[in-house]
């Protein structure tokens, strides 16, 4: 007979088996990092996508409120202005600050007019919006003003392209 058969008393002691580790992780705690990690990522394009404005339509926003400013108050000089003041902001934002602040006169226009594919300033608007905000009186009716801003901002990509930079004219006696 075996001996250990035969002394009941002899047993041996109860073995637990070894605690479960903490590493590595089960198969749910690495989908619930992955998806923390996808969150953490995904999220912030989510929120920039869900309140992201174009440029062009803020512009119109902009614009809009100027016309229903117009319409109230019926002074062609502070309209006159008022786009001019709008204009110059939008210039800014499209092409940059340090390239289209500083401008005046015809290259003002021109940066204006490379903004988009069509020269929607002519002659006529150009002269209305170099010289008539500061005039006490606007002489001609800025109908078409209004009209080439319009479609101007219409026109305008979505998003800012940078425009080379502009050296300044230097005037003479200056």
């Amino acid at each position: 007979m075996n001996p250990q058969l035969q002394n009941p008393t002899a047993l041996r002691d109860i073995h637990l088996p070894d605690a479960v580790s903490w590493w590595p992780p089960a198969i749910g705690w690495w989908l619930l990092l992955a998806l923390i990690l996808l969150a953490l990522f995904f999220i912030p394009k989510l929120y920039r996508k869900l309140t992201f404005k174009p440029l062009n339509q803020v512009a119109d926003n902009a614009y809009q409120e100027i016309i229903s400013e117009y319409q109230q108050h019926n002074d062609a000089t502070r309209l006159v202005q008022d786009i001019s003041k709008l204009l110059r902001q939008i210039a800014m934002t499209y092409s940059g600050r340090e390239s289209s602040a500083q401008l005046i006169g015809d290259e003002w226009i021109d940066t204006l007019n490379a903004l988009t594919t069509e020269k929607y300033f002519t002659a006529e608007i150009k002269q209305l919006l170099l010289y008539a905000p500061y005039q006490s009186a606007v002489q001609s009716e800025p109908q078409a003003l209004i009209t080439a801003t319009r479609n101007w901002i219409n026109a305008l990509p979505k998003t800012p392209h940078k425009i080379p930079a502009k050296k300044p004219s230097v005037r003479a006696g200056k």
